[in-house]
């Protein structure tokens, strides 16, 4: 799992990423948000391997609907070998974005993933 709170860390993690079209989404996200994500997101890649757990804690926070002090996901988008997963939590618009592979993760996961698709893309 990779986490990137900033430009620095961005350009680490596309240095290192695998998927060209995770690194093309990212850019295009970079560049939505005025292209400084650091006070306005915080971006997970969940690779194979990566539970649902793990990315909960990543996160700080439940996902599952049913588990107590959850959060509501705000929209997830598939794109075909992954999917984009947004959480809003802060009135000023600060935002978690996952994008999540769809192979080799947690069956969980992509449970999660496909319960709560709101667009494709």
């Amino acid at each position: 799992m990779f986490t990137i709170r900033d430009g620095g860390s961005l350009s680490r993690v596309l240095d290192t990423l695998a998927n060209d079209d995770i690194q093309q989404l990212l850019l295009l996200r970079r560049d939505q948000l005025g292209g400084n994500i650091a006070d306005i997101a915080r971006f997970i890649i969940v690779q194979s391997r990566d539970s649902l757990e793990a990315l909960e804690a990543e996160l700080g926070f439940t996902i599952r609907s049913n588990a107590e002090l959850s959060f509501g996901c705000e929209w997830v988008e598939d794109h075909g070998t992954f999917y984009e997963a947004v959480w809003i939590l802060t009135d000023d618009g600060y935002a978690h974005v996952a994008f999540i592979a769809k192979q080799g993760v947690d069956p969980d996961l992509l449970k999660f993933c496909e319960t709560h698709i709101t667009a494709t893309v």
